[in-house]
Parts: C-alpha cells; structure tokens; sequence
C-alpha cells in the first residue's frame, strides 16, 4: 500500500547530505496520502473503508528540514456526501484548511544511501492542526532513482487518535446520522511519494 510523508523528507535528507546547497520537493503528481476507517454497525458487524487526500506539498531544506502541507478539503472517500460531511464536520474546512507535518532529518544517516538500496528509517514527526500539535513516529524506505529522485513510503501505518486532535465531535455526528453503533477512533495512515532536486 503506498504510503507515509515522513519517509520522503528522509530520502531527501540523503541527497542533501550529498550536495549541502540542495534542496528538494515532492513531486504532486507522486504523492498518496491514505488511511483506513473502520465503521461498526449495530448489528457488530464492520466494514473497513480506504480513503485518502489528493493535494499535498511538501519540501525538504538543505538543513534538513521538512515541511508536508496537508489540504483537508482534498479528502477522497469516493462518496461524495461522505466527503461533505468530513470536511463540515470533522476537518472543518471552513476554519482549518491544512494539516502540517513536519520533522528535522539526521542528514547523517543518509549518507550511505545508493541507488535501488532501500534504506529503512524511524523518523519523528510533528502533526499540526486543529490547533493542536500531536508527535507521531513513522517507520519508512527510502530508494534512491538512477535520476537522483527519492522514493519515500511508510513501511507500517501510522496510528492516528482522532481524538487526540479533537475530531471526535465530527466524528460522533458522522456516527449518530448514519446510524452507526460506532467508528474507530484509531485511524491507521500511510504515504507514498517521489522528492525531487529543486
């Protein structure tokens, strides 16, 4: 499954490691954010549904410092009601339009990166939105391209407690209209993307 923003700025620390003037971003057209979420229904049995977000961006500074922009508004569950009531009532798009990650990369681990050797890492990152900012730890490959590009994806998901970030009223309200005995509240995510030299 493609997946996890951490893993991109990793590949791109590896490059900067190699040229100190470098900088680099992610290719959009790359780049799939998704996660998984489970509905109960009241008579216990589940469904597990994969939804994901369509417009990110994201760069990696020469210092190794990443920055990913989240648009909220960009969810796709594939419904179209489903994705309104996520963006009224969960993301809140009118008020909140972006989630952002963002992490400081070791560029010295990255050193020995080479081509089509994946490199797997464990790299802390910051979740901000909401108002609220949640850490969070990634596990990643990264493969270098014969090009120079960076292939970055999460390894495992990356758990993410909705409630941590207060979207758990948005989440009751999607629960109480469509009848629901509940939703899980522990949201597995993952990342696939492609860093280029800018």
């Amino acid at each position: 499954m493609k997946t996890n923003l951490a893993a991109m700025i990793l590949s791109i620390a590896s490059l900067t490691s190699m040229n100190a003037s470098a900088q680099w971003s992610l290719a959009p057209s790359s780049a799939e954010l998704k996660f998984l979420s489970t509905k109960v229904f009241t008579n216990k049995q589940s469904v597990t549904e994969t939804s994901s977000f369509h417009t990110l961006s994201g760069k990696v500074s020469d210092e190794g410092e990443l920055h990913l922009t989240v648009n909220l508004g960009s969810v796709d569950t594939q419904v179209s009601i489903r994705d309104q009531r996520l963006r009224d009532w969960v993301f809140e798009v009118a008020k909140y339009q972006n989630a952002e990650i963002s992490a400081k990369i070791d560029k010295a681990n990255f050193s020995d990166l080479t081509v089509g050797k994946p490199l797997r890492i464990k790299q802390s990152l910051i979740l901000k939105t909401h108002g609220k900012s949640l850490p969070l730890a990634a596990d990643l490959q990264l493969v270098k391209d014969l090009d120079g590009s960076i292939h970055v994806a999460s390894i495992s998901p990356i758990l993410l407690d909705v409630k941590q970030l207060g979207l758990n009223e948005g989440v009751e309200k999607l629960i109480e209209v469509m009848g629901l005995a509940s939703i899980n509240q522990q949201i597995p995510i993952t990342f696939y993307g492609r860093f280029i030299e800018s």
